[in-house]
């Protein structure tokens, strides 16, 4: 596991909040704040580097999104996990934010949040790079041809209206929204569709 993604599966860790929770429970299946902090925590106890097995990945997912098809899920497991068979908290996260059934612009809003290392408010080009990957991943697939560096540098672009190089949240919703690879991604909204196309 490289330094980085050590570093950042365990601030995925710490920055999700109560409100984080809260807002999955009022959103999916997980019924209170409590279970699905619990078996958040439940995992990433088992968990040194941010990092969970397939098979907890799995259980959650059936958790929060009892009605769909386990060969399914099963199949995403497979398709986000890396190559010693674990997926990433933050993976995870990105997933539920994605696919609850929140507003998209709040969903967003989850998402900025988890992956502004920092707490600053704004993301770099460095936090989007790593949100990038994790949203594009889920989105098409590990084996896409899309390339990550252009569509990040145009999605920057089109949410950056002040020009200085950071996006804040209403940037970053406004680019999530605009850029035809991630507002296809957005449109998708249900896991189903992912499902379907694996």
């Amino acid at each position: 596991t490289s330094t980085r993604d050590k570093m950042g599966n365990s601030l995925a860790r710490k920055r999700i909040k109560a409100t984080d929770f809260d807002y999955l429970a009022k959103n999916t299946a997980f019924v209170t704040l409590d279970i699905v902090e619990g078996y958040y925590n439940r995992v990433m106890d088992k968990s040194d580097d941010g990092k969970m097995e397939k098979e907890d990945f799995i259980e959650m997912l059936e958790v929060a999104f009892p009605e769909r098809p386990k060969d399914r899920i099963e199949k995403l497991a497979i398709q986000l996990a890396n190559q010693d068979g674990k997926i990433s908290a933050a993976n995870m996260l990105v997933l539920f934010f994605l696919f609850c059934e929140g507003k998209t612009e709040e969903n967003l809003e989850h998402i900025f949040n988890l992956f502004d290392a920092d707490g600053n408010k704004v993301i770099t080009i460095e936090e989007l790079l790593n949100m990038m990957a994790v949203f594009i991943e889920i989105g098409e697939g590990k084996n896409h041809k899309i390339d990550l560096a252009t569509v990040m540098a145009e999605m920057f672009q089109i949410g950056d209206k002040d020009k200085n190089d950071v996006l804040d949240l209403d940037e970053f919703i406004k680019g999530m929204l605009e850029h035809p690879v991630t507002a296809k991604i957005l449109r998708l909204k249900k896991i189903d569709a992912i499902l379907e196309i694996l």
